[in-house]
């Protein structure tokens, strides 16, 4: 006798009846499909979230910035003597920066309709680098809400909202006001918006980027106030560098990945929470199923099978419900993934808080893999456990 088509005839007719057993059997089915769906779900949502932060906030902050010991600026002299000694790694990007304090001042109709103007002052900081850097796939370029053009020696950059909270958009202008150190007094300059960038992060509240000639106001011995770049190999450092007059600060992406991570750990535990209970419902049907089905795992024995025969008959139904909820887990998670990242069906409640509304969903497919293969794992291990400790049928 076939040992399968006699298990699972059976084990058919026995779903298709109106008990406890057949009600465990969907069960299990929907309980592991959800949990399934639901980790690799949450993963993606997880990972997608933290590489739209990370990459934001990296792109508001420099990986490495060179500064004076004594903070002062940087003279055109000394400047230069550095970068010599910056040509020799191919594998970083740097600008000379400028930065700086300054209040926007712009005039704003009362109302739409209205000739009436009121003005308005923010508080703002300013970055100017060089246009090359500046239009650098690191930095806010990949952020930009227009096409790239040239910044002029008068043009800004500013934020989404900003450019809100002021009623301003592209090629209109502001003015800034920032003090001038050198001739101690403060400085108006007119600008005009060149473009605009939207990060949704807190730092869009304040901060702009200009063409770094904009903020050289006057023949000062001020060439820029640090040196600022990025790495293109991650293995690259600037500690060979001999000059004992500067410092460079490393910008510390390891403690922002760790305060990311540190979100994971209640939501996947709950998801993990779940999966156990899912299992646990299907240990709850391999140990129901031997006890209504004692009578045919004996006839079984009897006609020639051995304990270790019917023990591999309980693992492959194990493997029959879930191979089943393996597949419609995939195939929801995959779905919801899909529909995520083209409708945004899951939105933040304050992008305030949170630094964004739309949640990216990231696909890798290492998630499709390797949880299927766990509960496969740890479902066959938990049905021979049933199987060992609650069958009647004896060891020969």
């Amino acid at each position: 006798m076939n040992a399968f088509y006699f298990i699972f005839s059976r084990f058919r007719k026995l779903k298709s009846k109106k008990g406890f057993l057949s009600f465990n059997f969907y069960l299990s089915i929907c309980l592991i499909t959800f949990s399934l769906a639901a980790i690799i779900i949450t993963d993606s949502l997880t990972r997608g979230y933290k590489n739209e932060i990370f990459s934001k906030i990296s792109s508001l902050n420099p990986e490495f910035k060179i500064e004076k010991k004594d903070k002062t600026s940087f003279s055109q002299k000394n400047y230069f003597k550095l970068t010599g000694e910056l040509d020799k790694y191919s594998q970083i990007i740097y600008s000379p920066l400028i930065e700086m304090p300054a209040i926007i001042s712009s005039q704003s109709k009362m109302f739409p309709e209205s000739e009436e103007f009121y003005n308005q002052r923010e508080g703002v900081y300013i970055f100017g680098v060089e246009e090359n850097f500046l239009y650098n796939e690191k930095l806010i370029s990949k952020y930009l809400l227009n096409e790239k053009s040239t910044i002029p020696n008068n043009g800004l950059i500013i934020s989404a909202y900003l450019s809100k909270k002021i009623n301003k958009s592209v090629s209109d202008e502001i003015v800034l006001l920032f003090y001038d150190y050198t001739l101690n007094t403060f400085i108006a300059k007119k600008f005009v918006i060149n473009n605009i960038y939207n990060t949704q992060t807190q730092n869009d509240e304040f901060f702009i980027y200009t063409n770094i000639n904009a903020l050289k106001l006057n023949k000062s011995n001020i060439f820029c106030s640090s040196i600022i770049g990025y790495y293109e190999d991650e293995f690259t450092n600037l500690d060979m560098i001999n000059d004992s007059n500067i410092v460079i600060n490393n910008w510390d992406s390891t403690n922002i990945s760790s305060f990311l991570n540190s979100f994971d750990i209640p939501i996947k535990l709950l998801m993990w929470i779940l999966l156990l209970l899912s299992v646990y419902s299907l240990s709850s049907l391999i140990y129901n199923f031997l006890v209504q089905k004692k009578e045919d795992l004996k006839l079984l024995q009897i006609l020639g099978y051995s304990y270790y025969d019917l023990r591999k008959i309980i693992v492959l139904i194990n493997l029959y419900i879930s191979t089943i909820s393996i597949f419609l887990g995939i195939i929801i998670s995959s779905l919801f993934i899909y529909l995520q990242n083209k409708l945004f069906l899951i939105k933040l409640p304050s992008e305030k808080i949170f630094q964004l509304s739309d949640i990216p969903a990231h696909f890798n497919i290492v998630y499709f893999i390797k949880y299927p293969i766990f509960i496969l794992v740890f479902t066959i291990i938990v049905s021979i456990y049933i199987f060992n400790k609650y069958s009647k049928i004896k060891l020969k």
